[in-house]
């Protein structure tokens, strides 16, 4: 009789780093595990950016901004093969539980190959998303503006209820190239008409912000390796302009936690990245996952799998929950 494994969610950590030795990497290993104990479950920033060579020219680039944690759906046997890529410390999470507190699978997207306008179109979708939720932004912008009361606490001061919007567009040097002169009452009048019946602008601005933080392209271009990532069947955490009943699912670093998280690899976590015109270190781009009021990620590991040399410091971090050696995992044949 065959018997199927158990599978389960694994978060395996750190990458190994060229020219690291493996104690070195375990020993960053533990760092990490210690400061998710102190801290909570952090989501890396990483900025993933689109191709759109064959779609606007040249003429447009496209970088998003993820903060996510990365899950793998794995059996036992499978783990040591996957710890060899990701990372030598790896947390088990029952599938359901994961699910539970908000795991979503990501969204691969099939790079283009070579001139084929086709084999774009999941890029062009991309785009896509991206400008549309720029759209419904703008539209929750004059949402605010136009509605008095908010208008007057947005500002500081009182308005008169016939007061008038100035709109512009502006070109790349911040020219003005457009202006309308409009009634505030006539533009709420419009955007009433556009939301009856309809979810908020800025829920839909948080939809697409989720699926901003889900799509990922299939083919891993640094290993040079066609489906590469696809292959990886990656779940994810995520958070960045979410909200969850009127919260945001992921908060800042505090200083002080910032710190604790840059001593557990430097050069990754103070290395400066740009997004949106804003440069600062990757840990000030962090958010701690934080979906409702005490949301603890120890509540829902399983237990933690770590090489057998580490076993002794990983149990006295994660307490009471469950070591297991890593070495005495059967492998996947």
């Amino acid at each position: 009789m065959n018997v199927i494994p158990p599978r389960r969610f694994f978060h395996s950590f750190p990458r190994p780093k060229s020219g690291e030795n493996e104690d070195a990497t375990i020993e960053r290993g533990l760092a990490i595990l210690g400061a998710m104990r102190t801290i909570g479950l952090v989501l890396a920033p990483e900025i993933v950016e689109w191709d759109l060579q064959q779609i606007t020219g040249g003429r447009e680039e496209l970088k998003l901004l993820q903060r996510r944690a990365s899950f793998t759906e794995l059996s036992d046997a499978e783990l040591p093969r996957h710890s060899r890529l990701f990372g030598p410390i790896s947390l088990s999470f029952d599938i359901g539980s994961l699910r539970e507190a908000g795991a979503t699978p990501v969204m691969y997207i099939p790079n283009g190959v070579g001139s084929s306008a086709l084999s774009h179109i999941g890029t062009f979708c991309v785009r896509g998303a991206y400008h549309t939720r720029y759209v419904l932004r703008q539209l929750q912008g004059l949402k605010e503006i136009s509605d008095s009361p908010t208008a007057s606490a947005r500002w500081g001061c009182p308005v008169s209820p016939d007061y008038k919007l100035t709109l512009t567009n502006t070109d790349a040097t911040d020219k003005v190239v457009a202006s309308y002169d409009l009634a505030a009452s006539d533009v709420k009048n419009i955007l009433q008409y556009l939301g009856y019946n309809n979810i908020p602008f800025a829920h839909s601005v948080g939809i697409l912000t989720i699926f901003m933080n889900m799509f990922y392209p299939t083919d891993n271009k640094h290993a040079r390796d066609g489906l590469g990532y696809y292959r990886q069947r990656e779940w994810r955490l995520i958070a960045g302009d979410v909200n969850f009943n009127g919260r945001p699912m992921g908060r800042p670093l505090s200083g002080a936690e910032i710190s604790v998280l840059e001593t557990t690899d430097p050069d990754f976590w103070t290395r400066q990245i740009t997004y949106d015109g804003k440069a600062c270190k990757r840990s000030e781009f962090a958010l701690v996952y934080d979906p409702v009021p005490d949301w603890n990620v120890f509540d829902h590991i399983q237990s933690v799998i770590v090489p057998e040399r580490a076993a002794d410091t990983a149990q006295t971090i994660v307490a009471d929950k469950p070591v297991r050696v890593l070495e005495k995992l059967c492998p996947a044949t």
